[in-house]
C-alpha cells in the first residue's frame, strides 16, 4: 500500500515539474497572469448538443484566421477571414426563403431595411433602394406595379428603372409605362 501511495506522490510531482518546463507559456499569457483574460489555442469549435460544429474559428493551411458558420444540416454557407495574400475575404451563400427567391438586405443604423437585392424564384433579379421611412425611391430589374394608369397589377421586365416619390407613387419608369387602352364603342345606327 505504502508502495502504491508513493508511485502517485512522484507521478504527481513529476507531472507538475514537466508541465512547468515542457510547456512554456507564450508572452501574452505570462504578461496575463493576473488576468487570465487571454486564451491560447489554434482551434475553437462551437458545437451544438449532438457534437457537431456549428462554428469554426482556425489558421487556415496558409496560417491565416479564418472563421466558418455551419449549419445544422453541415453545409458552410458563410465564412469570414484573410486569404493567403493577406487580404480580407467574406463569403456568403444565400439560401432563399421558402416560396422566394435568395436576397441580400442591407441596414441603416436603426436597422431599417434600405437596399435589398435579391433574385425571385421564378420572376428574375431586382434591387430596391429605399428611403429612412422605408419607401422604395428606386427599382431595378423585375417588379409587380400597379399602373398608375390603367390600375391594372403589370410585371415589369428585369431591363426597368423606376423612381417613386415619397409617397410611393411613380414618378419615371423606363421603359415607359404603357398608355392605357383606349376603346371606341361603334354606333350601331352606322353600318360598317
Amino acid at each position: 500500500f505504502l508502495l502504491v501511495v508513493l508511485a502517485l506522490l512522484a507521478g504527481l510531482v513529476g507531472g507538475g515539474l514537466s508541465a512547468r518546463f515542457v510547456f512554456l507559456k507564450p508572452a501574452a499569457v505570462q504578461q496575463d497572469e493576473g488576468l487570465k483574460k487571454v486564451v491560447v489555442a489554434h482551434e475553437f469549435h462551437l458545437v451544438d448538443p449532438d457534437g457537431r460544429d456549428r462554428w469554426v474559428l482556425k489558421l487556415s493551411k496558409d496560417d491565416e484566421p479564418n472563421i466558418t458558420f455551419i449549419n445544422k444540416n453541415g453545409w458552410a454557407p458563410m465564412a469570414i477571414g484573410v486569404n493567403k495574400n493577406g487580404s480580407p475575404f467574406f463569403n456568403m451563400v444565400l439560401e432563399p426563403a421558402k416560396g422566394e427567391g435568395p436576397s441580400l438586405i442591407l441596414m441603416d443604423s436603426d436597422m431599417k431595411n434600405r437596399a435589398i437585392l435579391g433574385l425571385e424564384r421564378d420572376r428574375g433579379p431586382y434591387l430596391n433602394l429605399l428611403d429612412e421611412n422605408g419607401q422604395v425611391r428606386v427599382a431595378l430589374g423585375r417588379s409587380e406595379i400597379t399602373n398608375p394608369i390603367s390600375g391594372q397589377k403589370e410585371e415589369r421586365p428585369c431591363s426597368s428603372i423606376i423612381l417613386y416619390d415619397e409617397q410611393g407613387e411613380i414618378i419615371w419608369a423606363a421603359p415607359r409605362l404603357p398608355a392605357m387602352p383606349v376603346l371606341f364603342s361603334r354606333n350601331l345606327d352606322q353600318p360598317n
